[in-house]
């Protein structure tokens, strides 16, 4: 893609989430984050596999709205399902594609929740959080957010940020997931 191109998607983007955020606060609405974190201590339940071959574990969480997060771990990669109610969606296949190399698992225990606050009411619309993967040419590891549209059992992975405003443009790719 051309840069003029580019420059022009990247604005026209902008405008699009600046858009959305100013219908919020027009409706009363504030656009907020808030964070959960997947610490071991802080689950819900934990079931521990470390004594099968791949290894791993399997925690729930608590989140907002109706929202659980099931952290996943097996074979050194680890993921967020998201669970509402008794549905439970399945991210593995989208977050390891999204991971960009080998070994994708979550980086740390934040969750950053983003959501629609209004007259203390919080309705999450997307979570954030950080990917560390490897590369086997190089052996480097590198780091990316995942952003997940919470859609309850639709809820699915939108893409992933990465690089010096990845921060920023994780935020707004979550924004652009509200409006749709």
């Amino acid at each position: 893609m051309a840069e003029p191109m580019r420059n022009f998607v990247a604005r026209s983007l902008a405008i699009i989430a600046l858009l959305a955020i100013c219908n919020a606060v027009l409706a009363g609405e504030r656009v907020v984050s808030k964070y959960t974190s997947t610490a071991r201590g802080k689950s819900l339940s934990f079931k521990d596999d470390s004594d099968v071959p791949e290894g791993g574990f399997e925690a729930l969480f608590s989140g907002f709205g109706g929202y659980q997060l099931l952290h996943l771990a097996g074979d050194e990669r680890s993921w967020i399902n998201i669970r509402f109610g008794k549905q439970t969606v399945s991210l593995y296949r989208a977050t390891m594609e999204a991971g960009g190399g080998t070994f994708p698992h979550k980086a740390n225990d934040i969750v950053e929740w983003r959501g629609s606050e209004k007259d203390g009411r919080f309705i999450p619309y997307a979570i954030i959080y950080r990917l560390s993967a490897g590369n086997d040419e190089t052996r480097k590891t590198h780091t990316r957010l995942v952003i997940i549209k919470l859609d309850k059992e639709r809820s699915a992975v939108i893409g992933y940020t990465e690089g010096a405003n990845e921060d920023a443009e994780a935020k707004e790719l979550a924004d652009k997931a509200r409006s749709k």
